[in-house]
């Protein structure tokens, strides 16, 4: 890192990796953090509230590239961490985790247009089929045809009402089973492919030459987006042939951290 130079962190979350960021930074080092949620943003708020270097905006990462153009900056690293902060699982109420029976909402930000509720009771067969084969969610086409059945007897409101849904059609509540049909819904909900696809190459516009540009992904289909454009795109150098992974004392230490996959690749 340069003590000097200028550092975007796209997925402030709760502040973690900033923090360790501005850590390395001198006076004159600035840091720019996107985090899209309201409320963790209102903690970081508070948090950096005294942190001069620190420029904080309520934004979605893929207004990125719109924002450092307006500040007239270019960034000597950029960090995507793609990982759902533990606010948003375990405090938002806004029906991220099957662990809880709350509302489904599943947007990070209230400023989305979509509602997990109205993507399962709105959505036609077709399409929600889609979200279910994108998300790589087993028999997805009978799976939606089943959830179109259900929910004109009753519509589906609570994460226990998904939760019911999947027991009875795959006649099982295994936790993999229900993390990737709830993780299909969110993407769907907050256009978390596409808004990546977007952000990446507005990323590798805003870095100067040298820039380092590091994404950690925790699913395959973050992970294959992310390892296609670091091969294809002509304006950068992958560093890592194959992903970084964490030891198992990372893992020992942080669970979350076991499907954690990060790749960095550098602008020519």
């Amino acid at each position: 890192m340069e003590p000097e130079g200028v550092y975007v962190d796209a997925t402030a979350g709760l502040g973690g990796h900033s923090s360790a960021i501005l850590e390395r930074l001198s006076e004159k080092g600035r840091l720019y953090c996107f985090e899209w949620n309201e409320d963790t943003y209102e903690y970081l708020k508070e948090r950096f509230k005294n942190e001069k270097r620190v420029k904080l905006y309520n934004k979605s990462f893929v207004e990125l590239g719109q924002v450092l153009k307006t500040e007239g900056v270019l960034a000597d690293g950029i960090l995507f961490d793609l990982g759902l902060s533990s606010y948003l699982i375990e405090g938002s109420g806004r029906g991220f985790t099957f662990q809880k029976n709350e509302p489904l909402d599943m947007r990070m930000s209230l400023n989305a247009e979509l509602t997990a509720e109205f993507v399962l009771n709105r959505y036609t067969f077709k399409e929600l089929a889609e979200v279910f084969k994108r998300g790589e969610v087993p028999k997805a086409e009978k799976f939606a045809s089943f959830i179109c059945k259900k929910r004109k007897h009753k519509p589906l409101s609570t994460t226990k009402d998904l939760v019911e849904a999947v027991k009875e059609f795959y006649h099982s509540t295994k936790k993999d089973l229900l993390a990737v049909v709830f993780q299909s819904i969110r993407i769907e909900v907050n256009k978390e492919l596409e808004n990546l696809e977007t952000a990446l190459k507005e990323a590798v516009e805003c870095l100067k030459t040298g820039g380092r540009l590091v994404v950690i992904s925790f699913h395959s289909l973050e992970d294959r987006i992310v390892k296609r454009f670091l091969k294809e795109c002509e304006k950068i150098k992958p560093l890592t042939k194959k992903p970084i992974v964490p030891t198992k004392e990372e893992v020992r230490k942080n669970p979350r951290a076991r499907s954690a996959k990060m790749r960095v690749g550098e602008k020519l």
